[in-house]
């Protein structure tokens, strides 16, 4: 049985995290496996949206603290254990596509941040996010303590690090962690229509934005114009903004084909 099931249909890579009886915990298989098929998702022009979501009755438990795969007394081991997952991390954040993350039950720990990661997150009512590490004596890994305080500031941050409390999916929609709530059983379908709608789009603008987007947090303004007129004159000669001109004069849908 593998860790990662993955699909390709119409532009979509789905990809499942499947460890069901651990509600998909991340041991070392996993994470090696997700970081290689999300190298690859990111390499592959024929995928232009990625769909993230968890096999069974989760979307991920978080490390496997039962069975890391590693020794965790081995510092060495832990460090290699952890830039697997940054790989993954690294990966879904920069991967010049969108990225759906479709949340049901828990997200828990480098689980939670593992779907902070994605562009966009579909949660269903039965989700719940926490960053559960101050609970086992540990820190937030797998960029939270990069995603959180960007996300919703400071001292929200502070509060859900330090106490690692959980909070459902309504409580993350109203911090503005995720962009929607569905009702159970719904959300791996919304994240898929999401995910082909998007699939559809201009692929290579898309990505150029999603690039930008995440630049401009650190630049002045002047600066983040001058990156916004450098994408601008590498987006204007795609093709894709030729069809979308020509659409536009002609008053119809743009056949977009990514490129």
């Amino acid at each position: 049985m593998s860790v990662v099931n993955t699909s390709l249909n119409d532009g979509v890579l789905e990809i499942e995290l499947n460890r069901p009886s651990q509600l998909n915990a991340l041991n070392s298989e996993l994470m090696t496996r997700l970081s290689e098929v999300v190298r690859e998702a990111k390499l592959n022009p024929a995928v232009r949206a990625v769909l993230l979501y968890g096999n069974g009755k989760g979307f991920c438990a978080g490390g496997d603290l039962k069975d890391f795969g590693i020794n965790p007394s081995n510092p060495i081991e832990v460090k290699e254990f952890m830039q697997k997952g940054h790989e993954a991390i690294l990966g879904l954040y920069n991967m010049e596509k969108p990225v759906v993350a479709a949340v049901h039950g828990p997200a828990v720990g480098a689980g939670c941040n593992l779907s902070f990661a994605c562009d966009l997150i579909v949660a269903e009512e039965n989700a719940t996010f926490s960053e559960i590490f101050a609970k086992v004596g540990a820190i937030p890994d797998m960029g939270g303590l990069y995603f959180l305080p960007q996300k919703i500031g400071m001292h929200r941050a502070a509060e859900l690090i330090f106490t690692g409390k959980k909070i459902n999916a309504l409580t993350a929609f109203e911090y503005g962690l995720i962009n929607e709530v569905v009702p159970n059983g719904q959300a791996i379908e919304k994240g898929r229509e999401l995910a082909h709608a998007l699939a559809s789009g201009p692929t290579q603008a898309l990505g150029m934005a999603k690039r930008l987007m995440h630049q401009a947090a650190h630049l002045s303004l002047e600066d983040a114009l001058e990156m916004e007129a450098y994408g601008q004159s590498i987006i204007f000669q795609t093709r894709d903004f030729s069809e979308g001109r020509k659409a536009f004069a002609e008053k119809r849908q743009a056949n977009f084909l990514g490129y």
